[in-house]
């Protein structure tokens, strides 16, 4: 078969478009005219999935996947392409929460059987409402529109038609919808071929800004009537509900990743995956499987509790699980899941295995199994009731997971990932996670990547990709380092010492890579352990200056010492100029200007130092940041059709916004970290998620005591496609929902490491859908806000 592609797109020099074929296959296209880039390729199977890639330079876009099924005995076929162009505001609005929850159309199925096929988008086109197909031909009605062709729904969400039209004839066309309204703009136009598939990409119909609300709440927070001392998936629909009765479109959780490592409260932190596809057990419904001895008993007292008991909750309902599991005969539907997920819970299930000293592989499938089943349940139910939901993506894997332990290729274990300091931990953040090996990752297609969006895109409709700066660049510590203060970025362009030299400072080595230390930094930091100090951890290095002994130049050799010192001997160790992650290589360290070595310094010296540090941060890496960016993001975009979100939050590099919008991955605005002074949520873009507070801050009750309602009003009358108010922020408008002090509301303090994430709100599910002053007061406030 002769296949000849033809995709309207303008490009200028130095430009390519290629045509990607899934046998690996890339085939450069040939530049037709102003607008056309063609190819022609012979083929001989029955389908073909292919896209299309961009590049210039170093820069490089793809496009999902595009399959193509043809006719038996057909010879020869033309296809018209229009290229979908990254970051289009249209793009967003196909997206999964749009097309199969708001505007959804059941599929029709709609085959090539016509000489002609033409496809097109519709966004935000409302149920019921039609697009049909005219032009300057008899089989398009010849411009009468009682007479055009009315167009069908597909599964992906686009509208299709077959059409006979003769080879030779030039055609124009447009789009109708309703059987009125003519698309705007000139008319479409083309030369007939024996066969032809069109895709028109989207119509051109005009519409408003669509914007919408929702709710940000962590399953666990959730508490219900028939839960057990924790929120659980099933009480998503009761989530859901309150949700659809109040006006909002969507809720958005905290990962829901098992994170399952000793069973102890630190387990409660939803960051740490120990899988990147397995669900928590915690979030088991346990009387949809059966009844459970002592369960009436344990569930009064665990829902009596304001907080949640994380260890009591998971070892009745691993224990319950583990009796159940007894009885279970799995069947071809329990078979079929496993076999189509075998690539993670063979190795998720090995290494439960492992960590609970079991044989038995299935109790962990089966387990799985069930909450799959549970969270899919869920999921249908919201959609239902015109909800979508939106996971959560997190950074990084937990050092010892399933995915670390069994892919180890694609991680850096030698290294954690982190934060530097902000307002919120000014020692910086370490979590602890290894970093991942992108050359690898590269090399094998990011095929890790892929499978883990798609197994989310079961359940989710959005995601928030957690610390998308780490797609840009990662903060990576040491891993014998404690404190996040002493990370660097990676990939980055340290500094030679010729360099350094070059900037007019006087660089020797001891002097600012290695602790100053001398009796008056001592003395400020220990005061009347100075002494002692001296005597136990340090040794003269001559010139009046001290090094720590070979036993204690590490934080992770004083972890173990008195509580009352070892934070001044990391305050030691930090205290240095340079960092030398690799010999040779120097970054400055973040703050410099704030340390004892840095203070004993000329006032020159400090001088050049600011400016090499502010060059360094600031601007030394924006375009090596910028193409680490547009090599992983597209990956994570087009694996899916999830709405996706970047948690852009921190020290943002000068080319996150523009990769951003250029992608059209929404951006975070969070009132209290503001990306340019005196910014507030009018001034939003319209692709991104606007908000008062996250899980990491403080709640609106605790910064703006009695504004609540007027900084919420603020965030919904703001631009941006998305408001998202965190549960506890809705509640700021009852009073009477506010029964704890507003610090208690806080769900996570980034400085404190590890800490208990264990809110739960003070109500239940059931009682929030029958608070009728609030819920008429979030309608309200929806309805005029146009959302």
């Amino acid at each position: 078969m002769t296949l000849r592609f033809f995709v309207r797109y303008s490009t200028s020099w130095g430009q390519q478009l290629s045509l990607a074929l899934h046998n690996g296959r890339v085939l450069p296209m040939d530049w037709h005219d102003a607008d056309h880039w063609t190819a022609e390729l012979e083929w001989n199977e029955p389908e073909l999935h292919y896209r299309y890639i961009f590049t210039q330079g170093w820069e490089l876009k793809e496009q999902a996947d595009r399959v193509l099924v043809f006719r038996e005995g057909e010879t020869e076929l033309t296809l018209r392409d229009e290229w979908r162009q990254p970051g289009r505001l249209a793009d967003n609005l196909l997206k999964a929460p749009f097309r199969d929850v708001y505007f959804h159309h059941p599929p029709q199925g709609v085959p090539r059987g016509g000489s002609h096929y033409f496809q097109v988008s519709v966004p935000l086109l409302e149920s019921g409402r039609e697009v049909a197909l005219t032009g300057n031909i008899p089989s398009l009605g010849d411009w009468n529109t009682a007479l055009a062709v009315k167009m069908q729904a597909r599964e992906d969400g686009r509208f299709a038609v077959n059409v006979n039209i003769p080879p030779g004839m030039d055609v124009a066309y447009k789009y109708l919808l309703d059987g009125a309204e003519f698309e705007t703009g000139e008319n479409r136009s083309f030369h007939s071929s024996a066969a032809c598939v069109i895709d028109d990409g989207f119509a051109r119909f005009n519409h408003q800004p669509w914007k919408g609300a929702g709710v940000a709440v962590p399953v666990f927070s959730l508490r219900s009537e028939k839960g057990l001392g924790c929120g659980e998936f099933a009480d998503l629909k009761l989530l859901a509900d309150w949700a659809s009765a109040t006006g909002q479109r969507l809720v958005q959780l905290l990962p829901v990743n098992d994170t399952m490592t000793d069973n102890s409260w630190k387990d409660s932190y939803p960051y740490a995956a120990i899988s990147a596809f397995a669900l928590h057990p915690m979030y088991i419904h346990l009387p949809a499987l059966g009844a459970s001895e002592g369960y009436t008993a344990v569930q009064e007292r665990l829902n009596a509790l304001q907080d949640m008991d994380y260890e009591t909750t998971i070892l009745f309902k691993i224990n319950a699980l583990q009796t159940f599991y007894q009885n279970f005969r799995g069947d071809a539907a329990f078979d079929g899941w496993v076999k189509k997920n075998l690539y993670w819970l063979e190795p998720y299930a090995a290494f439960c295995c492992k960590r609970d000293g079991s044989s038995d592989v299935v109790f962990y499938q089966y387990v799985q199994y069930c909450l799959h089943l549970q969270l899919s349940e869920a999921v249908s139910y919201a959609h239902s009731q015109g909800v979508a939901i939106k996971g959560d993506l997190p950074v990084g894997m937990a050092l010892h997971s399933a995915d670390v332990s069994y892919m180890p290729e694609l991680f850096d274990a030698t290294v954690q990932a982190g934060a530097p300091p902000d307002e919120f931990a000014q020692r910086g953040q370490n979590w602890g996670f290894p970093a991942y090996n992108w050359p690898i990752m590269e090399v094998t297609g990011y095929g890790w990547w892929r499978q883990r969006l798609q197994h989310m895109a079961q359940y989710f409709s959005a995601f928030r990709i957690d610390h998308v700066l780490g797609f840009f660049r990662l903060w990576q510590i040491p891993r014998h380092t404690k404190e996040g203060i002493l990370g660097y970025f990676h990939p980055a362009k340290a500094f030679t010492e010729q360099e350094i030299i070059d900037w007019g400072i006087p660089f020797e080595h001891a002097r600012y890579c290695e602790p100053y230390i001398t009796d008056d930094v001592l003395y400020r930091i220990f005061s009347a352990d100075a002494v002692t100090v001296k005597s136990v951890y340090l040794e003269p290095s001559g010139d009046g200056r001290y090094r720590l002994q070979e036993a204690y130049r590490r934080q992770c050799d004083i972890h173990e010492e008195d509580p009352g010192i070892r934070q001044g001997l990391y305050d030691l160790i930090t205290n240095v100029i340079f960092l030398e992650p690799s010999p040779g290589e120097f970054h400055p360290r973040f703050g410099l200007q704030e340390t004892e070595s840095f203070l004993a310094l000329d006032a020159a010296v400090q001088e050049s130092l600011l400016q090499l540090s502010l060059h360094f941060f600031y601007h030394r890496h924006d375009e090596l940041w910028e193409k680490e960016a547009l090599r992983k993001l597209p990956v994570l975009q087009s694996a899916t059709d999830m709405l996706v979100c970047g948690e852009d939050l921190g020290m943002v590099p000068h080319c996150v916004p523009g990769v951003l919008q250029r992608l059209g991955i929404l951006s975070l605005e969070v009132l209290p970290m503001p990306k340019q002074s005196g910014q507030t949520p009018a001034g939003a873009p319209y692709l991104s998620v606007v908000t008062p507070s996250t899980h990491d801050m403080a709640t609106v009750r605790e910064y703006a005591p009695g504004r609540e309602e007027e900084v919420l009003r603020l965030h919904l009358e703001a631009p941006a496609m998305w408001c998202i108010m965190q549960l506890q922020d809705w509640f700021s408008l009852d009073g009477a929902l506010c029964g704890r002090p507003p610090e208690e509301e806080r769900i996570n303090v980034p400085a404190v490491s590890p800490w208990y994430w264990r809110y739960r709100m003070p109500v239940t599910l059931e009682t929030l859908c029958q608070t009728a002053p609030l819920n008429e007061k979030i309608r309200s406030m929806l309805r005029e806000s146009g959302r």
